[in-house]
């Protein structure tokens, strides 16, 4: 009975040790599990932080950007070069029963016009048509010119149109525009234009004209009044 006592008075020492071990252990992995969930908010607090940063960041520039363009446009105040027609003249009609146009001679002058007042404009790909009753009498090019700040450049056209045939309905046309006197000849076609704004800034837009002339034909060829240019999208 004493042995029996004595060696379960010696067990029990050692069960004890192994609770307080097991203890121990446990209030270390407490300890530990904290620090990794502090580590973790300061890591989330830190990426907030920057995406804060960066926001703002893109806010400062995209209100620079916008306060430098506005900028930009008060002080240069750009405006869409365009074309407008001086002056158009019928100079010689000669039309066989046939439906045939046998001579057709139009004088015509269209200016390049620039109104900026700070910079250049360059004009490019003018391609114009001189049509009647759908049917095109003369194709009208240029090729690429500059055009000084407040200034214009006139293109000069003789169009000669020999032979062309037309359409029963724009014989009817015609047959109808020389008994009334007044012959309608319609103009429509495209140039580009090209300018700066600041240093940096280069447009590019088309410029794209239609208008109808009506001139007094057969008379003097004069054409009536008519506000003809081109308008930019």
């Amino acid at each position: 009975m004493d042995r029996e006592a004595g060696a379960h008075h010696q067990a029990a020492p050692g069960h004890g040790e192994m609770e307080a071990a097991h203890e121990h252990e446990h209030g270390h992995r407490k300890r530990r599990v904290p620090r990794i969930r502090e580590r973790q908010r300061r890591k989330s607090t830190g990426l907030v932080w920057a995406m804060v940063i960066l926001c703002t960041l893109l806010a400062i520039g995209v209100i620079v950007a916008g306060a430098t363009v506005f900028a930009v446009y008060l002080l240069y105040k750009p405006k869409m070069p365009y074309l407008l027609v001086s002056d158009a003249r019928l100079e010689r009609l000669e039309y066989g029963q046939s439906g045939t146009m046998l001579d057709l001679q139009l004088a015509l002058t269209i200016q390049a016009e620039n109104t900026n007042s700070k910079t250049d404009a360059t004009f490019s790909g003018v391609s114009l048509v001189v049509g009647f009753h759908g049917a095109d009498v003369a194709l009208l090019r240029a090729g690429t010119f500059s055009v000084a700040r407040r200034s214009a450049v006139p293109l000069r056209y003789q169009v000669v149109s020999v032979g062309r045939q037309l359409s029963p309905d724009g014989m009817q046309y015609m047959d109808g525009a020389l008994r009334a006197g007044v012959v309608p000849l319609d103009l429509f076609g495209k140039a580009r234009t090209t300018w700066k704004v600041g240093i940096f800034a280069s447009l590019q837009f088309w410029t794209r004209i239609s208008c109808r002339f009506l001139f007094n034909y057969p008379g003097n060829g004069t054409a009536m009044p008519v506000d003809c240019r081109s308008k930019s999208p």
